[in-house]
């Protein structure tokens, strides 16, 4: 019996390059801009850091007189400076915070000491 040319099956679907037990690839944008909500409470974070930054440089966009290269110097300036001053004053704040939280990391120890293997 012949088949009417209208009723075969279609031309198969074309092979995709990707292999079968691979995952298909996500879209541009979502490549790009994706982000899990840990990373974006980390980016908020920085935007927030470098934005002390650059309030302590006193920049301000939209006056006339914006010098811009001269505000990316002075943010790297105070860069440097805060840099520098957690190095040389590193000790004080870790010496102050040792003197509340070593005891208490000891007595937990001690306490917990029972209920560990």
């Amino acid at each position: 019996m012949a088949e009417h040319p209208d009723t075969r099956d279609p031309a198969p679907a074309p092979v995709s390059p990707e292999k079968p037990g691979k995952p298909p690839k996500r879209p541009l944008l979502l490549r790009l801009f994706g982000i899990s909500l840990w990373g974006g409470v980390k980016l908020t974070g920085l935007c927030i850091l470098v934005g002390f930054f650059v309030m302590a440089a006193n920049f301000n966009p939209a006056a006339q007189d914006a010098n811009i290269p001269g505000a990316l110097a002075a943010i790297a300036k105070q860069a440097l400076a805060a840099a520098g001053w957690a190095v040389r004053n590193f000790w004080k704040p870790a010496l102050a915070g040792a003197t509340i939280v070593l005891p208490i990391w000891i007595l937990w120890r001690l306490i917990s000491l029972p209920f560990r293997k």
